[in-house]
C-alpha cells in the first residue's frame, strides 16, 4: 500500500516551501533526497577528485540508489526528488511502489521568472526545447499534476490539497 507522496519538480526551491506546507497539513514527514545525498556524500567535487571522474561518478550513483532505496521504505512521508535524480538508476520503480508521484509542473517562463529572481541566468529559448521534451514524460508518469505556473507557494499548496483530495476521492469510486 502506499503511504508516501513523492514531489517532482523543476525548481527545487519552490517544490520543498510547497512541501512543507503540505507535510503540516497531513501531518506526515519531509525528506529532501538532494539533502540526504549531501549529507551521504559530503563534498561531490572532493570525491570526483579524490576517486577520479570514473570512479567517483560510479560511487555516486551508487549512493544515490541505496539513498532511494532507504527513502523508498519509509511510511507516512513526503519526499521531494529533482526529476534527474527520479529517472535515474530505476529510481522512479523504487517510489513509485510505495509513493504517490505528485508533478508541480512550472512553464519556462515561470521558470526564467524565478531565476531572474534568485540571478540565475536561464536561456529561455533552451529552457524551452529541455522543458518540451521532459515534461511529457512527468506528466505521464505522474499519479497528479498540477499546474503551477501562475501559482506562489500557498497558492499552489492550497491547489494540491483539492487536488489530492479529488485524486482519492475518484480512486475510491473505481475501486466501487
Amino acid at each position: 500500500m502506499k503511504t508516501n507522496i513523492t514531489f517532482i519538480c523543476l525548481l527545487q526551491n519552490y517544490s520543498k516551501n510547497v512541501a512543507k506546507l503540505v507535510c503540516d497539513k497531513l501531518d506526515m514527514y519531509f525528506v529532501d533526497v538532494e539533502d540526504m545525498l549531501e549529507f551521504e556524500l559530503g563534498d561531490e567535487t572532493h570525491i570526483l577528485n579524490m576517486l577520479g571522474n570514473k570512479e567517483g561518478k560510479k560511487y555516486m550513483k551508487e549512493t544515490e540508489v541505496k539513498v532511494v532505496k532507504r527513502i523508498a521504505s519509509f511510511e507516512n512521508t513526503l519526499v521531494c526528488i529533482e526529476p534527474t535524480t527520479l529517472f535515474s538508476n530505476k529510481n522512479f520503480d523504487r517510489l513509485k511502489k510505495t509513493s504517490y508521484i505528485v508533478y508541480l509542473q512550472i512553464s519556462p517562463k515561470f521558470l526564467s521568472k524565478r531565476a531572474e529572481e534568485t540571478k540565475d541566468i536561464i536561456d529561455e529559448k533552451f529552457l524551452t526545447i529541455a522543458f518540451t521534451e521532459k515534461d511529457k514524460m512527468y506528466v505521464d508518469n505522474s499519479d497528479i499534476v498540477l499546474n503551477c505556473s501562475v501559482y506562489k507557494e500557498k497558492k499552489a499548496f492550497k491547489k494540491l490539497i483539492s487536488a489530492i483530495n479529488s485524486f482519492f476521492k475518484k480512486s475510491k469510486k473505481e475501486e466501487e
